[in-house]
Formats: structure tokens, sequence, C-alpha cells
């Protein structure tokens, strides 16, 4: 399976992020708001007939800057592999350089939950949902 769309569902009590990570075992993806540039905050998820797997991420630190959010690319260029889906963003405050992460469409899987478990994160099984078929 592959992701093709990080949703944020916003902050919880704690102040703390939540996302989904939403893929699709089929990479043929593009949906009408994709296409607009900048998106602005205007890009949806993909529709639920797209959607294979659903994982979410809470409890977490991790700051995500999301293609959907930007002022200059659209989603359409992170399909295009121009840009990540979401990075992790920069740490000014920070004494130590460290790589950040990114998540890029098209990522299967396991790509994504071996990243997110570098960094002592994981996807919520519970919270998986698999699409009938």
């Amino acid at each position: 399976m592959y992701l093709i769309y990080i949703n944020e569902l916003g902050k919880d009590y704690k102040g703390q992020r939540q996302y989904e990570f939403i893929f699709g075992k089929d990479k043929d993806v593009i949906e009408e708001d994709w296409l607009v540039i900048p998106s602005s905050g205007r890009s949806k998820p993909p529709e639920i007939e797209h959607i294979d797997l659903v994982g979410l991420l809470k409890n977490s630190d991790l700051d995500l800057d999301l293609v959907q959010n930007s002022d200059y690319f659209g989603v359409i260029d992170a399909v295009e592999g121009i840009i990540a889906l979401g990075w992790e963003k920069f740490d000014f405050e920070s004494e130590t350089l460290k790589p950040r992460l990114s998540f890029h469409f098209g990522e299967t899987v396991e790509s994504v939950t071996e990243k997110l478990k570098s960094e002592g994160l994981r996807l919520i099984n519970d919270e998986i949902k698999y699409k009938l078929t």
C-alpha cells in the first residue's frame, strides 16, 4: 500500500498533534482540488473509494508542514515528486542538526512505519480502517 495523503486532525487536550496517514493500493489518485496551486488549505483528502488503509498517529510532538497547507505548492506537486506530502518543521531552537522526517506520495506503509519508529512513534493499529471490497 502506498501513502497518498496526510491529514492533520489537530491538537489534543495536551497540545499534541494528531495525523491520519492515508494509504491506497493504487497510486493513480488525483482529486480535482489537488490541482490547485498553491493549495493554501483548500485541498481535501482523497475520496473514500481510493482509501484502503488509514493509520492514526497521536500523542505526538511531531510537527509536520503539509503540502495542502502550502502557499507555494499544490498537492499535485507532491504527486509528481517535486515536494513531499509532509515534512518535519525545521527546529530553529535546536543546538544540533538532525535529519528531518519527510513523507512522500507513493511511499510504502512499511517505509512510513519505519520512519516513525526511528523517532519512537507508531501508527495506532486499532485505528486503521480497511476498505470492504
